[in-house]
């Protein structure tokens, strides 16, 4: 089985569009995503509608949530905070319906798919380096696990010797005698230091994992996030990927 793996699409329609693209080329069995399909940037409906409409297996996150008002977002920063709240009025009634159906954890396929963090998922912990895969790890048992939320894409590679290892390599075999948490990265805002956006190609039968990235129209989606008032930091940051 090969899945295309999404995660943290911040309504950035454009980016989507991209990988919409880009998928067609790439032979695979079923499409998912992560979470956080909206927030942030401005294209929340058509995002949510594509996704509805194509994903096989879909998870909320908790920019998700704060739009359906199902957690607290006071511990969001000012503009995410702006963000979701422009979200909630801007989102159509059946696209709300379609995110409040959502969980943000589920396990199918043998494999482990959550937003952020398999540890208390509902807490919303990042998984970004070997301490936090070491939380992590003994609160699943299948062999690999699959998440977003902190917009860095990372593989972390549990060994038989209880050590675990950062790999960084956009391709990688998995080996069979380790466990693995794969941080997919973000197709809305990347966080790494390269503005691109970043997904997933998993073959379960070849044993592969392969990081890939795209360049994308930035500038389009950082007009629209002006014109709707959003903050304009949010139109900064997609040109630094931070």
């Amino acid at each position: 089985m090969i899945y295309l793996i999404i995660s943290d699409v911040h309504s950035n329609w454009e980016s989507l569009q991209k990988f919409i693209e880009l998928s067609q080329s790439i032979k695979h069995d079923k499409k998912v995503c992560l979470g956080d399909i909206v927030g942030y940037n401005a294209d929340p409906n058509p995002c949510v509608e594509w996704i509805r409409d194509h994903v096989d297996i879909v998870l909320a996150g908790n920019h998700d949530y704060g739009v359906l008002e199902k957690i607290d977002i006071s511990y969001f920063n000012l503009p995410a905070r702006a963000a979701c709240l422009w979200t909630r009025t801007a989102l159509t009634k059946e696209n709300r319906e379609f995110l409040n159906s959502l969980t943000n954890a589920r396990e199918q396929d043998g494999i482990t798919w959550v937003h952020a963090s398999p540890f208390e998922p509902d807490e919303w912990h990042y998984v970004n380096n070997q301490y936090d895969a070491e939380v992590n790890f003994p609160h699943f048992s299948t062999p690999c696990c699959f998440l977003g939320h902190s917009h860095k894409p990372v593989i972390l590679e549990l060994r038989p010797d209880s050590k675990i290892e950062p790999i960084f390599d956009s391709i990688y075999s998995l080996k069979a005698d380790c466990r693995y948490i794969v941080n997919v990265g973000s197709l809305g805002q990347p966080r790494d230091g390269n503005p691109d956006p970043a997904f997933a190609i998993f073959d379960s039968e070849a044993c592969t994992v392969e990081i890939r990235r795209f360049s994308y129209d930035i500038a389009l989606t950082q007009e629209k996030i002006k014109s709707q008032g959003l903050p304009s930091i949010l139109a900064e940051r997609l040109d630094a990927g931070y």
